[in-house]
């Protein structure tokens, strides 16, 4: 490049985008400014002669190996982004919303049950948050290419709890459904379950590859998995995770590319056993006959001419169901104010668990009530935007497969405490009381944000880093021409 092409460049009105190019130029500048040039044969270079080729191409290189590294950082950012803020953002207030109506469901039941410490559940359910937060930033930022590895050996693991809660389980309001020591540490196999058999049939889906079109490989495997679980479920017994765990790996299995026919006959059979489960076992006629005379609203004398059984008018489910009834139809629209709610003052059983949300009526009303399904909704939805944007099939079927068992869970328990359902036992996520299931359910939102970690740049960042790329060539080409001149 000669001295007056460098200062004709240095001139010109250049954006920001160009400095790398104007140093080039200064370079030249300030070699001709310094004190007489001499190369290795000790000959003096005049100020208004070229710049040696060798020095030219010197700084050329230097030019270019910049630019590739400036290239490497931007497919890095491509291909790497941050955790997904709306999603992250929303759990953040379903925590919130759920701890706050927490305290106001269960600081009566705590003061009567607990020795007079209202704070008893608040207490231990912000703790299990805190460390279940924590848990599930560090399972964010860790790679989930690495659960491949240990998918059969979770799925085992769990198989081996759910036939252990058989023989030493706890048992609480006559179902088995729990392992721990005493008080001090308790938590449903089940919840364990879930989370392995979605990341296990997420794996096992992702391997098969178009295999998963047959019946060998794609229905026949899936389906004794799911029988082999539903059947230790039903022994505790435990329906709505029966339910819930059926429901999810089929909607995985269907994501997965399961070939739709052979996957009908396997909704088929589920369909007949589920059948087979309700109708042919006491535990569960009695919640659905229970359910259905109670909905329609007779009096006691009338339902004893359905059932012959004169206890089961005076059962806890029963007496569940009809508190819940007058708790969320005393809330109105605006509800009796956070705090104000009378059923849960030892009427309705159990309020801070399965039916938190009929206290959350009762205090906030329909408004409050919508609220809260719609940020579900919005939770819902964001869950499978990451689901459809994963990086890969194995990221996309372990988003869709929680999401879509969350989605399962929460239209339960509020179909349960509105009537819709018979009574299930299934939790609300965020707001129910639970420690290792609060737990659990931060590990799987851990899952979903390190797949969204992942997820490549959007279409529109790609194209306007292309076009810097576009512009960072085109202002190369220009300084080439002024130094051939």
């Amino acid at each position: 490049m000669k001295r007056s092409n460098a200062r004709r460049y240095l001139g010109m009105k250049t954006s920001g985008r160009q400095e790398e190019y104007r140093e080039t130029a200064s370079d030249v500048l300030r070699m001709s400014d310094e004190a007489p040039h001499e190369e290795a044969s000790g000959k003096v270079i005049p100020l208004n002669e070229e710049v040696q080729p060798e020095t030219t191409r010197e700084l050329s290189e230097k030019r270019r190996k910049k630019a590739k590294k400036k290239k490497k950082k931007i497919k890095l950012s491509e291909r790497v982004g941050g955790l997904d803020a709306p999603f992250l953002m929303l759990i953040v207030v379903l925590s919130l919303v759920g701890l706050v109506m927490l305290f106001s469901a269960s600081y009566s039941y705590a003061y009567y049950y607990e020795g007079g410490d209202s704070f008893y559940f608040i207490r231990r359910q912000t703790m299990f948050a805190i460390v279940g937060f924590v848990i599930m930033l560090v399972i964010a930022n860790i790679p989930y290419q690495i659960y491949h590895k240990f998918a059969t050996i979770g799925l085992i693991n769990a198989l081996v709890l759910l036939v252990l809660v058989l023989f030493i389980g706890q048992t609480i309001n006559n179902a088995k459904r729990w392992l721990g020591v005493g008080d001090i540490f308790t938590f449903q196999p089940s919840e364990v379950a879930k989370v392995a058999m979605v990341v296990a049939f997420s794996s096992y889906v992702d391997r098969l590859g178009s295999r998963m079109k047959t019946l060998s490989y794609g229905i026949a495997p899936f389906l004794g998995v799911l029988g082999m679980i539903a059947a230790l479920l039903m022994k505790q017994p435990h329906l709505s995770a029966t339910i819930i765990i059926v429901l999810t790996g089929i909607a995985i299995l269907f994501l997965g590319g399961a070939h739709l026919g052979k996957l009908t006959i396997l909704i088929l059979i589920g369909g007949a056993a589920v059948y087979w489960i309700v109708f042919g076992m006491g535990y569960s006629i009695e919640r659905i006959v229970v359910w259905m005379l109670h909905g329609l609203n007779l009096e006691e004398a009338t339902i004893l001419k359905f059932v012959n059984n004169p206890a089961l008018i005076e059962s806890v489910d029963a007496y569940q169901s009809l508190q819940s009834f007058y708790a969320v139809g005393s809330g109105g629209l605006w509800g009796l104010g956070l705090g104000q709610s009378r059923q849960k003052h030892l009427f309705l059983p159990e309020p801070s668990n399965d039916f938190i949300f009929a206290i959350l009526c009762e205090e906030l009303g329909f408004v409050g009530a919508m609220v809260v399904i719609l940020l579900f909704a919005a939770f819902i939805v964001r869950g499978y935007y990451i689901a459809i944007r994963a990086r890969d099939k194995f990221g996309s079927l372990i988003v869709g497969g929680i999401i879509t068992m969350l989605a399962l869970q929460i239209f339960i328990n509020i179909s349960v405490v509105c009537g819709l359902l018979p009574v299930t036992g299934a939790s609300l996520p965020f707001f129910s009381y639970g420690g290792t299931s609060l737990i659990i359910l931060y590990a799987q939102m851990g899952l979903v944000l390190a797949v969204s970690k992942q997820i490549l740049a959007p279409e529109s960042v790609r194209r306007e880093q292309d076009k810097k790329q576009r512009e960072r060539s085109e202002e190369f080409s220009v300084i080439s021409r002024i130094g051939e001149e």
